[in-house]
């Protein structure tokens, strides 16, 4: 082997090994949302698009597709950045906010190899599922007083018993100024007993947000299982689409949730079918 080769070598072994870092970067951010800032949240989002699929070439969203935009607008700023660079601004971030993370997420592991799961962007464990809603889940809430916070506040910060305090009977059908109801906060929040207690308070289960997302199309997307079990057990409509024609199986990433999804539209199916004979 001659040394141009052996070079070659060491540096795809090198790049390798940085994207199983950038990856399990990824999957840390995506199971631990909720101690991030939305501004850091929607940065990483950027980083990741651009790392996977280059320069933001997409057109611009319509005005009122408000976190849409917001989306949009951070990844198209990275300009013409490099995958390799967006990769490296995603992992010296999420260095500089935590540097301890790795540690923490090999801790975190179930003796499995994390990176042989991973590996592979976006693959196993459906690593971009979290950014559809998670990057606004934390507004100035957090820096309110409590006597200042509203239901949105505290489905926000999965708080139940001061929910069932405030809660009036306005708020159950509310869409706040980013178009998503107590029951969708709730749900990208993975709050189950928010979720159970909204429904049992009147809620539907199926209920719109600004761009006709379901509680259904939130926990799919953001790669919430227990939220997905929970809405399927309480008969959410599996069939109902977006404002882009999509369905909770259309928008959900991880593998897990797709099979669970695509299981339970079997099965209702074959209910159907055999209702109808």
């Amino acid at each position: 082997m001659s040394d141009s080769d052996a070079d070659l070598g060491s540096l795809a072994g090198e790049y390798e090994e940085f994207e199983d870092h950038f990856a399990m970067a990824v999957a840390h951010v995506t199971r631990k949302t909720q101690v991030f800032s939305s501004t850091d949240l929607l940065q990483f989002y950027a980083f990741y698009k651009q790392a996977l699929e280059g320069p933001c070439r997409a057109p611009r969203p319509p005005l009122l597709q408000m976190r849409a935009r917001s989306k949009w607008g951070a990844w198209h700023e990275l300009g013409d950045m490099t995958n390799e660079e967006a990769q490296r601004a995603y992992v010296d971030k999420l260095q500089k906010l935590q540097p301890n993370w790795r540690a923490e997420f090999n801790g975190g592991s179930s003796g499995n190899n994390n990176s042989n799961k991973i590996k592979g962007i976006g693959g196993e464990l459906g690593l971009g599922s979290w950014v559809v809603h998670s990057i606004e889940s934390k507004p100035l809430e957090d820096q309110k007083a409590d006597h200042e916070k509203t239901a949105f506040d505290h489905v926000k910060d999965n708080n139940l018993v001061r929910l069932q305090e405030v809660l009036q009977p306005s708020d159950l059908v509310a869409l706040d100024e980013q178009g998503m109801g107590l029951i969708h906060w709730a749900t990208d929040r993975n709050a189950i007993s928010i979720i159970e207690y909204l429904v049992a308070r009147g809620v539907s289960v199926n209920q719109r947000d600004a761009e006709q997302q379901t509680p259904l199309h939130y926990a799919a997307s953001c790669g919430h299982v227990e939220a997905v079990r929970l809405l399927l057990s309480l008969e959410a409509d599996m069939e109902l689409r977006d404002v882009d024609e999509q369905t909770c199986i259309d928008v959900a990433d991880d593998e897990e949730i797709r099979r669970m999804l695509q299981g339970e539209r079997q099965q209702q199916q074959a209910t159907n079918k055999l209702r109808s004979t």
